[in-house]
């Protein structure tokens, strides 16, 4: 919590001191001279975000934010915690953020430093966008007249911090009202091309509210399994946790993220098996609201949108059975709002007919972004090779999971030791080539490690791996296709 201090003239012409919650005493603000003050009210305004410190501003129509020694050109000190409050003057409805210079540090779920937007929700403070990486964010438009900026550091080297523009507006878009369409994703687009019948917006937001006929003979079709870049499949190097891709050769792989995380949400995999459902693991999804999730679909390198289709989560489900004491039903299903159209890099994976059987000693694929042993998460997808086994080699996870039902799941490991799923690759697809016909199979979704949990730091490194049957769920899969 933060204490506040209120403004009572321009904001360069003044030097506001508050103290952290706990203190009592007022706010302190000491003026400069009266020409100072009328000459600081017709320029731009400069406010330095203060450690434990909420600074309440006096409703103002312009000025900026900036980190503590932006301006003198130094980085963002260590384990800072600041915020700033700004609401929009009467008469404007909107408070609009472009972010001028924008220099975090880089992380997953923006663990490091990040920048929290926050907007009133009710009776309710929400978080509404996290902010983290050297990619300047798209501007941000307010639903309201006031929005609270949180800008926090950790204990390691600070990058460079950032200046955000603001003003108050009552522009109710980001683009021009009269010539675009602003996509959910607020990117801009000519009016033109709404309800054309294809997907100008990468969230497909363009065609939402036009009827299904309409972009449904635009969509584009494409056999399952069937990757128009073929994978390198060949034994690699002795790699720590697996090796880049060939981009794209896996187009089924989609990352299921946090909506509200930019650039990289990202929490688990899954696969696309058709044009608008994911098959992922029960696990990522069961402390989620729809509303909650983004899938990223065709993305190689996470920091890179070129080519990528997003889409919302608009139901999901997860098996009727899944309990996290057996782990043996672990694995949901999830329908996108809407259908994704089938290029080179976006194509589903074909899914194991009734009968169908994975003899061990079959080599298959696993892919993901997560963790790497001593680098933290990926941005670009890799791929490990996994040789299935029989459940012995995996019985050490009924030390975890004593009620964990062999028919149920895949026993696989990479034989090098070198390479296993972790944090991130959850969810993420275990496929196996069929030689007759060379398409691909989902068999399986990452579950957990032999030797540790899902959620452990270890990650999966040498020891064998579960993976969710996608054949003893096919059964499950069918009925959630046909009714989400």
């Amino acid at each position: 919590k933060f204490s506040q201090c209120r403004t009572t003239t321009s904001l360069r012409s003044l030097t506001c001191i508050a103290q952290v919650v706990h203190d009592r005493r007022p706010a302190r603000c000491s003026s400069r001279s009266k020409r100072t003050k009328a000459r600081s009210a017709a320029s731009a305004q400069y406010v330095t975000l203060r450690q434990n410190t909420n600074l309440r501003l006096l409703p103002d129509v312009r000025g900026f934010i900036v980190t503590p020694g932006f301006r003198t050109g130094g980085n963002a000190p260590p384990n800072f915690a600041g915020a700033v409050t700004i609401q929009a003057p009467r008469g404007f409805s909107r408070v609009r953020l472009d972010f001028e210079e924008f220099d975090l540090e880089t992380s997953v779920q923006c663990g490091g430093d990040y920048l929290s937007i926050f907007e009133a929700r009710g009776a309710n403070l929400v978080q509404v966008s996290r902010l983290c990486s050297d990619q300047r964010p798209k501007p941000y438009l307010s639903e309201r007249r006031e929005v609270m900026l949180k800008f926090v550091t950790d204990d390691l080297k600070s990058s460079r911090g950032f200046r955000i523009r603001f003003r108050a507006t009552n522009d109710r878009s980001l683009c021009n009202a009269t010539r675009e369409f602003q996509c959910s994703d607020t990117r801009c687009i000519p009016s033109s091309k709404v309800c054309d019948g294809r997907f100008d917006c990468q969230d497909a937001s363009d065609e939402f509210s036009c009827g299904a006929p309409n972009y449904e003979r635009h969509l584009k079709q494409a056999a399952c399994g069937d990757p128009a870049i073929e994978p390198d499949t060949a034994p690699g190097d002795r790699i720590v946790n697996g090796h880049e891709v060939v981009p794209h050769s896996w187009p089924w792989q989609v990352s299921i993220q946090l909506a509200h995380v930019k650039p990289i949400g990202h929490f688990c995999g899954g696969a696309l098996v058709e044009n608008n459902f994911v098959v992922t693991a029960g696990h990522c999804i069961r402390d989620r609201q729809p509303e909650e999730i983004l899938i990223k679909i065709g993305a190689h390198d996470l920091l890179n949108d070129d080519g990528v289709q997003y889409r919302e989560a608009e139901t999901m489900s997860i098996h009727p059975m899944y309990s996290e004491r057996d782990m043996s039903y672990d694995v949901a299903v999830i329908k996108l709002n809407m259908p994704v159209n089938f290029t080179d890099t976006v194509r589903p994976v074909c899914l194991p007919g009734v009968g169908a059987t994975l003899p061990e000693n079959t080599t298959c694929f696993s892919t993901g972004w997560g963790q790497t042993r001593g680098t933290g998460h990926s941005t670009q997808l890799k791929q490990t090779r996994q040789v299935v086994q029989s459940f012995d080699a995996c019985e050490g996870v009924r030390l975890m999971q004593p009620l964990m039902q062999a028919n149920y799941v895949v026993c696989a490991k990479d034989e090098s030791e070198l390479s296993g799923p972790c944090h991130g690759d959850s969810g993420g697809p275990f496929v196996c080539q069929n030689k007759g016909t060379g398409r691909w199979f989902l068999h399986g979704m990452t579950s957990m490690g032999v030797d540790v949990t899902y959620s452990s730091a270890i990650c999966g490194i040498g020891s064998s791996t579960i993976w969710s049957s996608a054949i003893a769920h096919r059964s499950y899969i069918n009925r959630a296709l046909n009714i989400l």
